[in-house]
């Protein structure tokens, strides 16, 4: 028995798989750890608790980038303005949640766990921003990063000007939580976009990066779903907001889905994922 203890301790001490993603192990050991505590202390397991899962499994996520770059000590495959338009996404979002309730959960975690967990989120992407544009400079791909977001930005914060709920009963905290959730939609594009353009395999944690983002985006639409009744104008006979939000979910889906299509079965295959090679733009 002694013999075979031994013998199992070595193969796992001398494992690179395992030497290789304990970092890994341990983010998905310490959110787990997180979650539980928080389902348990923090929540009264109401429909609404799913925002806050939704931003913390997106917080996961930027995590999990940005172990990538520790890792390997490079900022290839990662999109410079893919984090710009997420800090902004925070900023807009923060603006809103911090001062005013309407778009809270209404469970206990809308107390100030979401907005902590929106902080701790905005925090790792800003950490990782700096990261790429000044300790790994050398290794961005700047060539491929090309996505022109000021489009993205005024497009978004011109939508939100016209079309946006009224939970707050404030415009500016209605306008900015709404500019959140129109770049939220897009904000993973010019990232895709990188990836698309360079073709080829995609680092294991770019891809679970990617996977906790979409699935946080699962979660919000599964919520929305069921609450954008809610965001209808008094008086009015047309939901314009309610559909506005419900689009801009549905979009984000649609944008993941070539790239969840093909993580799905590199998962399912143990294979490395492969994008194809795009035709620049």
């Amino acid at each position: 028995m002694a013999a075979d203890l031994v013998t199992l301790f070595l193969c796992i001490y001398r494992s690179k798989a395992l030497k290789n993603n304990v970092d890994e192990g341990l983010v998905y050991a310490a959110f787990g750890v997180i979650l539980c505590f928080g389902a348990k202390f923090l929540t009264d397991w109401t429909f609404s608790a799913l925002i806050t899962l939704a931003a913390a499994v997106q917080c996961l996520g930027f995590c999990l980038l940005r172990l990538q770059l520790r890792k390997n000590r490079s900022a290839q495959g990662v999109s410079s303005r893919a984090l710009q338009l997420y800090v902004l996404m925070y900023i807009f979002r923060l603006f809103s949640t911090m001062q005013y309730n309407g778009y809270l959960p209404v469970d206990r975690s809308g107390d100030w766990v979401y907005q902590a967990t929106d902080c701790a989120a905005l925090i790792v992407v800003v950490t990782t921003l700096v990261s790429v544009h000044n300790q790994y400079e050398k290794s961005y791909e700047k060539d491929f990063d090309s996505c022109h977001i000021p489009v993205f930005i005024v497009s978004c914060l011109v939508l939100a000007y016209f079309v946006h709920p009224h939970l707050n009963n404030r415009k500016i905290p209605d306008m900015a939580w709404t500019a959140a959730l129109y770049l939220e939609s897009i904000a993973m594009v010019p990232q895709l976009f990188l990836l698309t353009k360079k073709g080829g395999e995609v680092e294991n944690l770019s891809s679970h990066y990617i996977a906790c983002v979409f699935v946080s985006r699962l979660l919000m639409l599964s919520f929305w779903t069921n609450s954008y009744v809610e965001l209808k104008p008094k008086g009015s006979s047309f939901n314009f907001p309610g559909y506005g939000v419900i689009g801009a979910q549905l979009l984000q889906v649609v944008i993941f889905g070539d790239f969840m299509w093909l993580y799905f079965r590199s998962v399912r295959s143990r294979a490395k994922l492969v994008l194809p090679t795009s035709i620049s733009l």
